[in-house]
């Protein structure tokens, strides 16, 4: 199957945001935060799908201040309809799963999901995608 190179580049998020327990409050505090940082009304249909696969493996990076190392993590996802995930799943899926990870780390700003075009060993014939973070 094509999955696309990069998605979600175009939404702005910050890690250090608390967890939510629900989408829907997730989705609320992700429009206010676009808002807020570019001044413009966020029109981004977050409901749109996004990915078509029912399962994603997600990796991303942070500093382990115990082995003054960086760690690189990956973890797999699963999509709720079993199909696809949309824009906002995938966004509060990865949120909630690095979100304790990230809250103290220096590159805690999202900037998009990259596709890694190799085989990922730890779950195979399942996309791989980096988690673009700034700081």
């Amino acid at each position: 199957m094509n999955y696309q190179n990069t998605i979600l580049q175009n939404i702005l998020w910050n890690f250090t945001e608390q967890k939510f327990s629900d989408i829907e409050n997730f989705r609320i505090a992700l429009k206010d935060y676009n808002e807020k940082i570019t001044g413009k009304k966020f029109l981004e249909n977050l409901d749109k799908s996004i990915l078509q696969t029912d399962k994603v493996a997600i990796q991303y990076e942070y500093w382990d201040k115990s082995i003054e190392d960086i760690i690189e993590p990956d973890f797999l996802l699963t999509a709720n309809n079993g199909e696809f995930f949309t824009a906002d799943e995938l966004l509060f899926k990865i949120h909630n799963y690095v979100h304790e990870k990230l809250k103290e780390d220096d590159h805690h700003f999202f900037e998009g999901l990259e596709l890694w075009t190799g085989e990922n060993p730890n779950y195979p014939h399942i996309p791989l995608y980096f988690l673009q973070q700034g700081s």
